[in-house]
């Protein structure tokens, strides 16, 4: 290579390093990422996709970091990546809530089902001690019942199938104390 070829070669590639460094700050692709982020808020992502929330989440952190520190074409790399992520895990959310939807469909009519039996058996216990669960009982299933509609008018899957398994073991609970 003669010394001509080398020095416009290694001038072309001063170039390039002064034209990185005096790259602005990647506002839009930040902008970005965070909009991604609060939609995937919303949308409770990071309920129904937890582990690819958190990856996405981490990585716009990254992005944040190497903004702070002024390294622009690595948190506009992160924020690129972290809006894919994003993406990936609302997708991925989408799903898993539907399979949430149908556990709890599957679930709430065996849990209603159970109840009765449960609360059948308290009603049939006799004297102070079985009118005060009863008494409690019917508290707990008025409670519950407002609980239920609430999160299934909301379509809050996740919320409900987490009520769904505490209401399970306050049914235990009860089921245990009537003697049953």
């Amino acid at each position: 290579m003669s010394k001509q070829a080398y020095l416009t070669a290694l001038s072309v590639v001063a170039c390039l390093f002064v034209a990185a460094a005096c790259a602005g700050p990647p506002t839009e692709a930040m902008d970005g990422a965070e909009n991604a982020m609060a939609a995937a808020m919303e949308a409770e992502v990071d309920k129904y996709a937890p582990a690819e929330y958190e990856a996405a989440a981490a990585e716009l952190e990254m992005a944040r970091t190497h903004m702070a520190a002024e390294e622009y074409g690595d948190a506009k790399t992160a924020a690129e990546n972290a809006m894919a992520l994003f993406e990936s895990a609302s997708q991925e959310s989408v799903v898993q809530k539907e399979l949430t939807k149908r556990e709890v469909d599957e679930a709430l009519p065996a849990f209603l089902e159970r109840w009765g039996e449960i609360s059948g058996s308290i009603e049939q216990g006799r004297g102070q001690a079985a009118r005060a669960l009863a008494q409690e009982a019917s508290a707990f299933a008025d409670s519950l019942t407002v609980q239920l509609n609430e999160l299934n008018s909301a379509e809050k899957w996740h919320d409900l199938k987490m009520l769904l398994e505490s209401a399970n073991m306050t049914a235990d609970s009860f089921a245990e104390r009537a003697g049953g």
